[in-house]
């Protein structure tokens, strides 16, 4: 990527609906991503799944005011959608709804293994060639799927792979981080604060790492995760869970502390 990916971003399943539309959700979207944008954060992840496209919409319509050069968007084609044509209309109505010339990142959402990854690779490279997207990459791939399509490509590498990642799942741990690293690839950790369960379960080891940096259990886990160089999109409808979540980035663990989390 040309662009470096944030550390810290803004997920959006449930703005706008999640696999339907939901309108009600409209003005707390927006509230929380302009504050998000307000403070500092500049990466938000969509997906043409979410809101039936309404969260598409929705951050288009939250980034308007912002030099577009300031704002680092992802965004991913889903899974039903990867035959070469439909990957680029896909695009296309996705840059449509967010209002903007091109995507910074533009993910395969989901693998499918009744159409080709060849032929999707083809496609998002054609994507690249027109500038409608300035780097791509995948989501929920394992490492033989990350292989494969890598070595679809002629003109270019693989920049992510989004994956499930936190405190309470660390099974990409085993072999997906890994390749990742040992191949350049970005991870990205989407529910990285575990739909809510890590400030409901109240691991002893994140309570008493929050006491020591005088921080909450979601900001430990945030940083346990952006701490392994690793990127995190947490979700919210909530200015202050919002809030909370930025206060991830002002501080770092120690190494023996991110292994005390990682071994739990």
């Amino acid at each position: 990527m040309k662009t470096p990916l944030p550390p810290l971003g803004m997920g959006t399943w449930g703005m706008g609906g999640k696999f339907e539309r939901d309108d009600s959700t409209v003005d707390a979207s927006l509230q929380v991503l302009r504050l998000g944008l307000s403070l500092g954060l500049r990466l938000i992840d969509t997906a043409e799944l979410y809101g039936e496209g309404l969260t598409e919409e929705i951050v288009g319509e939250a980034i308007q005011g912002h030099p577009r050069e300031d704002v680092f968007i992802i965004s991913k084609v889903w899974k039903t959608n990867l035959r070469h044509d439909d990957v680029l209309r896909a695009a296309e109505k996705s840059l449509g709804r967010l209002k903007t010339a091109y995507i910074d990142l533009y993910l395969v959402h989901w693998p499918n293994h009744e159409i080709p990854i060849q032929e999707t690779m083809r496609a998002m490279e054609r994507l690249l060639e027109r500038g409608l997207v300035k780097a791509i990459g995948v989501s929920n791939f394992s490492p033989p799927q990350m292989r494969e399509a890598e070595e679809s490509l002629t003109s270019t590498t693989l920049a992510a792979n989004q994956i499930e990642y936190s405190v309470l799942c660390q099974g990409a741990q085993k072999e997906i981080v890994p390749y990742c690293l040992a191949h350049d690839i970005r991870v990205i950790a989407y529910r990285p604060l575990a739909k809510g369960k890590i400030a409901e379960t109240r691991l002893p080891a994140l309570c008493t790492l929050a006491r020591t940096y005088n921080k909450t259990v979601n900001q430990i886990a945030l940083n346990w995760i952006l701490s392994q160089n690793i990127t995190a999109i947490p979700a919210t409808l909530n200015p202050e869970h919002l809030r909370e979540n930025v206060g991830a980035l002002d501080f770092t663990l120690s190494v023996k502390d991110i292994c005390l989390l990682t071994s739990v």
